[in-house]
């Protein structure tokens, strides 16, 4: 749960790391003086460990990575897991009451392999968080791999972990990182030990966690593609509801955003097939499960009040609560370059290779999807009036001396917005059975048969 962090230890002897053989500090030299230039570094385990020249001391990194060597921070990080990883930091003369924080984060890494829904699916979803436009997250210099929404003192990330950490496993990570500490000075969050109170640290997941994942809004496009099914009332409002630039732009204060964000998960819950929402809740609930599982059981113990903030008793989600560990296959500092063969999107032709595998669309506010979708549908009715063509022709050419026009609307007649149109009709009797074709389909046979009875009419008069 607890990954990146930034300390800054008090009352302390720089020689303990100077002389520690674990750490070889590196610092920039003057060629000309031989004087120091700057503040000496060293790194250990995915720790960066930082003596400044006016003798300040400081540790960066993930304590994550630190309880599994350097190796990864791909895994579960339970809460004693957390305080194993602290107590390993005395070696290096870190006292928790004596070390102040500067900024740290807290997260999950999300077992989607087991899941009804993949990672890019749970991406491609997010609809609207915190009132910031997103930011595309790079790794390795390669965007695409999730999203990145910055506030004044908190960031919010969504991204795939498994792209990240080098993992063989699908793995969704959610996560607040708070850059600065004003953020959770209410909390009484001052120090390292603070960290370990957990009734501090339950308050903090519950209001700067959880309630952010509450916040964000989730639509997936495929459950509802067009506002056909909604009530008319709705099908207007629904076309901004899942666009994610209006709430955005839009200016509503927040109680009319909130009432805007119940509507749109009102229609989720009635007219789609599931709710992504829900599932990522359910995700979500298994994990702090096991964040907060002690040596001696199953048992929320501390952490209790954290399992009121949902109330499906993970019904939506398939995974279960062991606790597999996740297979590295490379270490994530050391990643892999692999030639990716180019692909373009199937409308505009924008390159979308470093999307996720499987995008035939650039994700572009949708517009390349849209298309692609409304050509779809026009190519379905195209194929549908052609057939509905073929199959006038041959029955007038077949029993067309036997037809007769009775009575029909009148195609070319002058539209009246006041009165109720009547669409154009014909019904044909053939072997006893009925033939209906009504609109265009209605309209060309009228033409096709106008024009045999204008041949017939030519040919008579030819012959006699």
């Amino acid at each position: 749960m607890l990954d990146g962090i930034t300390l800054e230890p008090t009352n302390f002897d720089i020689s303990l790391w100077i002389n520690h053989p674990k750490l070889k500090f590196n610092v920039l030299t003057s060629v000309e003086t031989g004087e120091l230039i700057g503040s000496q570094k060293a790194y250990y385990n995915g720790l960066e460990f930082t003596i400044e020249p006016k003798g300040k001391v400081k540790i960066k990194g993930s304590i994550h990575k630190y309880y599994n060597n350097g190796l990864h921070n791909g895994d579960r990080f339970t809460f004693d897991n957390f305080i194993n990883a602290v107590s390993q930091l005395s070696e290096f003369g870190v006292v928790p009451e004596q070390t102040i924080l500067r900024g740290f984060e807290i997260g999950l890494n999300l077992d989607t392999s087991k899941s009804k829904i993949d990672t890019k699916t749970f991406l491609d979803s997010i609809l609207y968080c915190r009132g910031v436009k997103h930011s595309d997250m790079e790794i390795s210099g390669k965007a695409g791999y999730g999203y990145r929404f910055k506030t004044t003192n908190t960031t919010y990330k969504f991204y795939d972990k498994m792209e990240q950490a080098c993992l063989q496993s699908e793995m969704l990570r959610i996560e607040t990182k708070f850059t600065k500490m004003r953020a959770v000075e209410n909390y009484g969050i001052l120090t390292l030990s603070d960290l370990l109170n957990k009734e501090k640290l339950s308050r903090l997941i519950k209001d700067k966690y959880l309630k952010f994942i509450d916040e964000t809004i989730f639509f997936e496009w495929d459950q509802i593609k067009t506002p056909r099914k909604l009530p008319a009332k709705y099908k207007s409002i629904f076309k901004d509801l899942r666009n994610p630039d209006w709430w955005i732009k839009d200016d509503r204060c927040r109680k009319e955003r909130n009432k805007n964000k119940k509507l749109l998960e009102t229609l989720i819950n009635k007219y789609a097939k599931r709710n992504i929402k829900t599932i990522l809740k359910d995700l979500i609930l298994l994990e702090l499960q096991a964040f907060s599982r002690t040596k001696k059981g199953d048992r929320y113990t501390e952490f209790e009040n954290l399992q009121s903030w949902d109330e499906s008793n993970s019904k939506n989600a398939t995974k279960k609560k062991t606790d597999t560990p996740c297979i590295v296959w490379c270490d994530s500092t050391d990643q892999r370059e692999v030639k990716k063969e180019k692909r373009y999107c199937e409308v505009c032709g924008k390159e979308i290779t470093e999307q996720r595998i499987g995008s035939k669309y650039c994700s572009n506010n949708r517009k390349c999807r849209d298309k692609a979708y409304n050509l779809k549908v026009s190519e379905k009715r195209k194929s549908k009036r052609l057939n509905q063509e073929k199959e006038i022709i041959k029955i007038i050419k077949e029993v067309g001396n036997e037809l007769k026009l009775i009575r029909t609307t009148n195609p070319k007649r002058k539209v009246n917005k006041e009165k109720a149109q009547r669409k154009t009709s014909i019904i044909v009797s053939i072997n006893g059975r009925r033939k209906y074709f009504h609109g265009l389909a209605a309209r060309f046979f009228i033409q096709e048969f106008e024009k045999k009875t204008i041949i017939n009419n030519t040919d008579k008069k030819v012959s006699a």
